[in-house]
């Protein structure tokens, strides 16, 4: 899911030469909303909720919590179903972000 969200935002350079500042957005968001730098549960309720409905906790926080024992058999269900559906989600985006990028694509140099 995370080596997709990735290469979508790579392709962002097919458009912009400012890719590297959205890849840092991303990156700060994926930091605050997947619990590396804090744990989810020591945020605002309304950040918890928004984490929840973004790909960065399926990411990180489920995993751990999946291993660590923390996690009920139908929260684990659920959470690789909204890994399944983000990574579905992501890849068709990145399918039809792809099929454009190669259009606009055009080789400088030898």
């Amino acid at each position: 899911m995370r080596f997709v969200l990735l290469y979508l935002m790579g392709m962002v350079n097919f458009w912009t030469t400012r890719g590297a500042a959205m890849f840092g957005i991303v990156m700060a968001g994926e930091l605050l909303l997947s619990g590396r730098l804090v744990p989810l549960e020591f945020m605002p309720e309304w950040v918890e909720n928004l984490a929840a409905w973004l790909p960065f906790k399926w990411t990180f926080q489920f995993p751990i919590d999946t291993f660590i024992g923390r996690l009920q058999p139908s929260e684990i269900l659920m959470g690789i179903g909204m890994q399944i559906l983000w990574t579905a989600g992501l890849g068709i985006a990145l399918y039809f972000a792809w099929k454009r990028a190669i259009r606009r694509y055009a080789a400088v140099g030898n």
